[in-house]
């Protein structure tokens, strides 16, 4: 189940925001590459929330059961430092466990991101060392990037006001093979993201709600589904007991961004201080 949930989240948090055309603007193709390229370079904090619900069904020979996630959360970005900071509840109902609470933070600063998951009384700081490359996997903004230039296709809908902001609105659909490229660099040391199947994403519909004035994201939407067997996760009988036939999922979630350029700073807190540290692999 964690590595199901950690699946979802990855989903949605790379969620891109690309664009391959504006219509009426007089622009082309490249020139509105172009200028959100320039306008997400000139970026140099935001935040983020996130409000994601999934719908889980799993199926073990004869048997099925029925699970629901909620998680809500909030993340503080400083572009120039290389810091964010994420913090995040999930509320899980799984049988037949029940209802759990699991909160989530985490922060990135000094060349480490300290993580700590609070579930069933457990609340353990934890650290690991990261690179470039970890911290271009976590900033949100230019994981946007990456998927703009590699967008398949893309569709303008009716514009809309978003927080007093005139905004276009698009719906996207994403390149699945730069998607998989990203969730399988979020992978780390989990098997299971490592060796997931493409093809476990059966749909997937994307909505931007792009500022015309910045050329900056206010709002995104997403909603997939997926299906899942053992083997799409790289799971087989022979190396462990997989617990399940078939999987799943629906998801629906939105991401909000604001407070581009308001100044963010990241402290980390006291406990995290000592943090046990993860060696890399």
């Amino acid at each position: 189940m964690k590595k199901l949930i950690l699946l979802l989240l990855v989903v949605l948090l790379v969620i891109p925001i690309p664009l391959s055309a504006f219509g009426c603007t007089g622009l082309t193709d490249q020139q509105v590459v172009s200028k959100v390229v320039e306008a997400s370079n000139n970026v140099k904090s935001l935040k983020l929330g996130m409000n994601l619900s999934e719908n889980i069904e799993v199926a073990a020979g004869s048997q099925s059961e029925n699970m629901t996630v909620k998680e809500t959360g909030t993340a503080s970005v400083n572009n120039i430092a290389k810091e964010m900071q994420m913090n995040a509840n999930m509320e899980m109902d799984i049988p037949p466990v029940g209802k759990q609470t699991i909160t989530m933070d985490e922060y990135l600063t000094g060349g480490f991101l300290y993580a700590r998951t609070s579930l069933a009384g457990t609340d353990q700081w934890t650290k690991m060392k990261v690179d470039e490359l970890q911290w271009t996997s976590e900033n949100q903004l230019a994981q946007q990037i990456e998927f703009l230039k590699s967008a398949t296709s893309i569709s303008r809908l009716n514009d809309e006001t978003i927080n007093g902001l005139d905004c276009y609105v698009f719906q996207i659909t994403p390149d699945m093979a730069a998607l998989m490229k990203w969730v399988q660099s979020q992978a780390q040391s989990t098997t299971a993201l490592k060796n997931l199947n493409p093809n476990v994403f059966k749909s997937t519909t994307l909505k931007m709600w792009m500022d015309k004035k910045s050329l900056l994201p206010q709002k995104e939407n997403i909603f997939v589904t997926m299906e899942f067997t053992p083997a799409d996760m790289g799971i087989t009988t022979t190396t462990t007991a997989p617990g399940f036939d078939k999987m799943s999922m629906t998801m629906n979630g939105d991401i909000t961004c604001s407070d581009y350029n308001v100044p963010v700073t990241i402290t980390l807190p006291a406990a995290a201080q000592n943090a046990a540290e993860i060696p890399q692999k």
